[in-house]
């Protein structure tokens, strides 16, 4: 007999659906489609992490922690200011996200 551990490991991307369920949202597309929009502005806003994987199909992969972010500070992020980061707030972001 063999014994096996596991380990937990949440789960770092998520579908339309599963951002909608997660953030309490009916129909989050436009809010997706304004991340996505700011994302491609901003190629570098959220470095070290990728803030969506689009697929070859219609599904598009949303980072969790990255698309939180953008929930919280959405109205700053957009005026432009810089007087938050997102590395100085990923250590808050993943104890609430990812725990």
């Amino acid at each position: 007999m063999v014994i096996l551990q596991t380990k937990q490991k949440t789960q770092q991307y998520a579908f339309t659906k599963d951002i909608g369920r997660i953030f309490g949202y009916k129909d989050p597309v436009k809010l997706l489609k304004g991340f996505r929009d700011y994302v491609d502005s901003h190629p570098n806003a959220f470095n070290p992490y990728k803030p969506y994987l689009k697929n070859q199909g219609m599904d598009t992969l949303y980072d969790i922690i990255c698309f939180a972010f953008y929930i919280e500070n959405r109205d700053l992020l957009e005026a432009g200011t810089r007087s938050i980061s997102f590395t100085g707030e990923l250590t808050r972001l993943r104890e609430v996200y990812q725990a």
